[in-house]
């Protein structure tokens, strides 16, 4: 027992462990240091203030106050509220009565003035939907909407006319009217639609898409095949784009790798 603890003694006064103390005393000095220097240093290096609240004033008047309780102004990101002034302060960070470090910087959003926008797209062709989207982004809104007999199936939803027209600069929040093509009734008076394309579709997008279009889902033809898988459309009728009566029933035709389900009913051969 006493040999190892003889020999513990010798190790602990090698150059090595003289080293390691060393290092480790260093170390402590410099955490005593930073801890009862240095860091009370940097909190008392200056004084702690409360953010007076600046919104609701001009960028310059919150400049002002700012600077007299020793706080830098700094623009932030620009707003827009139409129910306010444009030029004063809307938000501020850190928030009012905050306490922080004199000298700190406070950031101000300002209520941005109206503009107007860039020149207006052309929306010919496009759908209201897609119109609708690009007005909001552009801070505008949508108007009257009127619809016109279609002259073709290709302008059934789609705008035909707006007001004011392309490349007109408008303000902010005014409205854009639009003409949306209709297919007029058919001559019994009933309205028409256009008959989705379905195609490729399995059985059950084929039918939601039918339901969508304002049509219903007639009878399920089969054709036997070992190419496609299972319930597949391979034909419609009336066919993909006709004009057909809203309520139309649609009958499909699907793939089937059962010979014998194919027989239940006689195979639907109009093609897409």
């Amino acid at each position: 027992m006493n040999a190892t603890l003889g020999k513990i003694l010798v190790a602990l006064r090698t150059p090595f462990a003289l080293k390691i103390y060393a290092t480790l005393g260093v170390a402590l000095v410099l955490l005593l240091l930073f801890d009862k220097v240095l860091m009370p240093f940097y909190v008392k290096g200056g004084g702690i203030v409360a953010v007076p609240d600046v919104s609701g004033k001009t960028f310059e008047e919150a400049e002002r106050r700012l600077r007299d309780v020793g706080l830098h102004a700094k623009k932030g990101y620009e707003v827009s509220d139409n129910k306010r002034a444009a030029g004063i302060v809307l938000s501020q960070n850190p928030a009012p009565r905050s306490q922080v470090k004199e000298g700190r910087s406070v950031y101000l959003s300002v209520n941005a003035p109206r503009k107007t926008t860039a020149p207006l797209p052309d929306f010919k062709g496009r759908t209201l939907s897609d119109a609708k989207l690009t007005l909001e982004r552009l801070g505008l809104k949508v108007g009257a909407i009127k619809e016109t007999p279609a002259a073709r199936k290709e302008d059934e939803g789609v705008i035909l006319s707006q007001s004011p027209s392309a490349g007109t600069s408008v303000a902010t929040e005014s409205a854009v009217s639009f003409t949306i093509g209709k297919i007029p009734p058919d001559e019994s008076g009933v309205q028409q639609g256009i008959v989705p394309d379905v195609g490729g579709k399995t059985l059950a997008e084929a039918e939601a898409m039918v339901v969508e279009a304002g049509f219903t889902v007639g009878e399920i033809f089969y054709r036997y095949s070992t190419s496609l898988v299972p319930n597949t459309v391979v034909a419609q009728t009336p066919r993909k784009n006709e004009l057909a009566p809203l309520g139309k029933p649609i009958a499909l035709t699907v793939s089937t790798n059962d010979k014998e389900k194919e027989k239940e009913k006689p195979v639907e051969t109009d093609d897409n």
